[in-house]
């Protein structure tokens, strides 16, 4: 049955394989572009998922990895002979193939080769949609190129990009709506949306080795697109309560997906989970979308399994072409998934009821193995949002009590100045207006630009507001004002060009009123006249005013550069989210260039996404307006007048740690680690992000009060300030602490001052002689910091891979 089957491919491939994309062009203007996908009248929709087909020259190209009796003869025409079998065997309403169509390498002609491999499903009649994989663009077209033909081929469905977005990453990410059975009350209503995303190839990092990821552009798009299909889901007619159900596909693996074993999904897995070595946080993403219901991908030839994480299905196909790696004996496979409603009380037919799948092996009888259910409206969800304990200062995680000393003195008396210096401040409003503004920040006479970084202030009500965890000797007197007290000790001490709040300024539920008490947590910074900015930590919020609130209040106050979001920017989660450029010295090459730049962003306070525990994270949005920041402060240093050849080094402050601050153990930071790194229970990719740009040097936030340890990952020093305040939990005996970058530029050949040379930094103790400890250089003109993890991100890499890939 199968020779009949080969013969039968040949005559289809003859067929088709002179399509051009020229002639297919036309097509875009035809009806099956514009037909919409819509569920049977018998209330079902399926799908066919082809992956790894890695077509090549069609007859001339042999199969891989089959037995010793199958070899002669076999070639490319068995993997079109198997994906007709399976278009007439399961009469999909959509055939979607999710990448590594062809293998570049081995296809004298990207177009032929294409169309070859899509034949059956164009001669089906059937509509299809396809996504690229990491070898399409290996032949005689472009990345582009190869997506460019694809859209204009017969039947298909794919899109090279959202029409809607001036900016995107990547070919082929677009979405499908599939409407209700016509005539039912879903007919004009998309019941099941399927997002389609380019994965991309390989890293173009230097320091990220291996395969390519969605980036912040795409996960943007899909978050957009996510939340336009959620309302008018639940919009009249028929408004819905809970959104319809998604399904998302592209190639490369999630790194979640290395999250299984053997007792926790359906199916096999023979191949290491050859995902990117970084994580670009588009899981995270999905789960905050709460639609998508399963994902599904290829890459991996010889996984075929499908596991639940956090709410959604993680599913590999298994590979399907001949040509591909696999192996002997063991069949090549498609999945298949079939969606089914539910009938409404009137007999009519409804929204989605359950998305089932099953794999079907390519042997005589089709076999279909591993049926699973996705989704079913009769279970109930049952993973529930964790209710955080919120105690006294704590980082709603059960952190060690820790205290503090202070100390000495000279602390004592700075104790007397400090109430004076509330009283004068603590009146400020919100409305006061400041030019201060619009100043600029510029590097001093000296070359030097120093930064002042206050993290963990929790301010309350100033005197009355006592100190946690200090000495017994310490704890009578003790309050607020010891904050005050060693702010302006520290001010006077180092003489900052700027201070950089990092969050949890105010301990919002011991602040009887927000206002009142940022006006007195900043009164040093104002009565120095220093410029200062800030951003929210998870506390801030806490008491009378909103998280919007707070930043606006922050915004108004006297000297402060904090701005409440990017004014270029229409939609960004989080407030305060902003940046500053700081220019060379006056009268320098360099006084209206930006030699560093300065990165400030919202990191959230907790989850609201039911499946998600714990702290906030840095969205999507914020990521990429970020991007796109750097890129323009990129374009604009290396740029005349002065063009540099490497962009200026940035610095970024946020609140809430990365899950890449638990990289480190005490054989390779400087500084302390006292306690757990209090990150988001979910990656948002936010680190991948900052590597890609290749601008930040050094990351600074606050959050976990007893770690002030500073550590190098992958050309980024991730760096701890330490607990400020003396109102916020500490460690009795440990000294509440500060940390200070200082940036220097070098000397140009004509004695001026140039571009900035080093980053510096080191953190001062509130004790009697301010000791300053841990001077660490960050980053340097003249050191290349080559990223010691370089080595263990090559070891992520699976070993499938790279080898195998390139040999079929």
């Amino acid at each position: 049955m199968a020779d009949v089957h080969l013969v039968m491919a040949a005559v289809v491939v003859v067929l088709l394989v002179s399509l051009s994309s020229a002639s297919a062009s036309a097509i875009r203007t035809t009806k099956q572009q514009k037909q919409s996908l819509r569920f049977s009248e018998k209330g079902e929709f399926r799908i066919l998922q082809v992956a790894d087909m890695h077509y090549g020259d069609g007859k001339t190209t042999p199969c891989e990895d089959v037995l010793p009796r199958q070899f002669a003869g076999c070639s490319d025409l068995n993997t079109t002979a198997f994906l007709r079998r399976m278009i007439a065997a399961v009469k999909p309403q959509l055939i979607v193939f999710t990448g590594d169509n062809i293998f570049g390498f081995d296809a004298k002609d990207a177009a032929y080769s294409l169309n070859a491999a899509f034949s059956p499903a164009v001669l089906s009649n059937i509509p299809w949609a396809a996504v690229l994989g990491n070898h399409d663009q290996e032949s005689t077209l472009s990345r582009a190129g190869v997506m460019k033909h694809i859209v204009g081929m017969k039947q298909t469905l794919s899109q090279f990009n959202p029409p809607e977005v001036d900016k995107i990453d990547g070919f082929g990410n677009y979405n499908l709506e599939v409407h209700g059975v016509e005539g039912s009350a879903f007919e004009n209503k998309s019941v099941l949306n399927l997002y389609f995303l380019d994965s991309g190839d390989y890293s173009t990092v230097p320091s990220i080795l291996g395969y390519g990821w969605i980036k912040p552009s795409q996960q943007l798009w899909f978050q957009n697109t996510s939340k336009k299909l959620k309302r008018a889901y639940k919009k009249k007619p028929e408004a819905q309560k809970a959104p319809a159900p998604g399904l998302a596909y592209f190639h490369i693996p999630l790194p979640e997906f290395a999250s299984f074993d053997s007792s926790n999904f359906t199916g096999v897995k023979r191949d290491p989970i050859s995902s990117a070595s970084v994580n670009s946080g588009f899981f995270k993403t999905m789960v905050e979308a709460g639609d998508v219901k399963a994902v599904f991908v290829g890459h991996d030839h010889l996984n075929d399994f499908c596991g639940e994480l956090t709410g959604i299905h993680l599913c590999y196909a298994g590979g399907f072409g001949y040509h591909a790696y696999g192996k002997a004996g063991w069949d090549r496979r498609a999945r298949v998934v079939v969606a089914s409603l539910e009938k409404t009380e009137k007999g009519g037919w409804g929204g989605v009821k359950s998305i089932k799948t099953r794999k079907h092996l390519d042997n005589q009888r089709l076999t279909a193995v591993d049926v699973q259910v996705y989704l079913h409206l009769i279970l109930s969800n049952k993973t529930r949002r964790r209710r955080r304990r919120r105690r006294r200062g704590r980082n709603c995680l059960n952190h060690l009590p820790s205290p503090q000393t202070t100390g000495s003195p000279m602390a004592n008396l700075h104790l007397v100045v400090a109430p004076f210096v509330v009283v004068l401040l603590v009146s400020l409003s919100s409305a006061s207006a400041f030019k201060e503004q619009g100043q600029s920040l510029r590097f001093s006479e000296k070359g030097e630009f120093r930064i002042l970084q206050v993290a963990d202030m929790h301010y309350g009500d100033g005197e009355t507001t006592p100190c946690e965890d200090v000495l017994p000797q310490q704890v009578a007197g003790c309050s607020d004002l010891n904050t005050t007290a060693f702010l302006h000790r520290m001010i006077a001490a180092v003489n900052p060009h700027l201070i950089i709040f990092t969050g949890d300024n105010i301990f919002g539920f011991d602040a009887t009123d927000a206002a009142s008490s940022m006006n007195a947590a900043f009164s040093p910074a104002i009565s120095s006249s220093i410029p200062w900015a800030a951003v929210l930590g998870n506390h801030d919020q806490e008491s009378t005013l909103s998280r919007a609130g707070v930043m606006k209040h922050i915004v108004g106050m006297k000297h402060s550069l904090s701005q409440f979001n990017p004014a270029e920017v229409e939609a960004i989660d989080g407030f305060g989210n902003y940046n500053l450029e700081v220019h060379g010295v006056e009268g320098s090459a360099f006084e209206n260039k930006s030699v560093l730049n300065l990165y400030f962003l919202d990191s959230g306070d907790y989850s609201t996404v039911p499946f998600i525990p714990g702290y906030g994270w840095i969205k999507p949005s914020q990521q990429f307006w970020f991007e796109n920041t750097s890129k323009k402060l990129q374009r604009a240093y290396m740029n005349k007048p002065e063009a540099q050849k490497a962009p200026a080094p940035g610095l970024a402050y946020f609140h809430i740690p990365l899950p890449e601050f638990a990289s480190f153990d005490s054989s390779n930071f400087t500084g302390v680690k006292q306690e757990g790194i209090s990150s988001a229970s979910v990656n948002s990719g936010f680190f991948t992000t900052l590597v890609e740009a290749g601008d930040v040097k050094a990351v600074f936030i606050g959050h976990d009060h007893v770690n002030d340890f500073c550590g190098e990952l992958t050309g980024i020093h991730l760096c701890y300030a330490g607990g400020f305040g003396y109102h916020a939990y500490g460690k009795a005996g440990w000294d509440r602490r500060a940390r200070v970058v200082v940036a220097s530029l070098e000397k140009t050949e004509n004695g001026g001052w140039g571009a900035v040379k080093s980053i510096k930094t080191r953190k001062y103790l509130d004790n009697q002689q301010l000791t300053t400890i841990d001077v660490q250089v960050l980053w340097s003109t003249g050191i290349a910091f080559l990223p010691p993890n370089l080595f263990s991100l090559s070891m992520l890499l699976p070993v499938h891979s790279i080898a195998r890939e390139y040999t079929g």
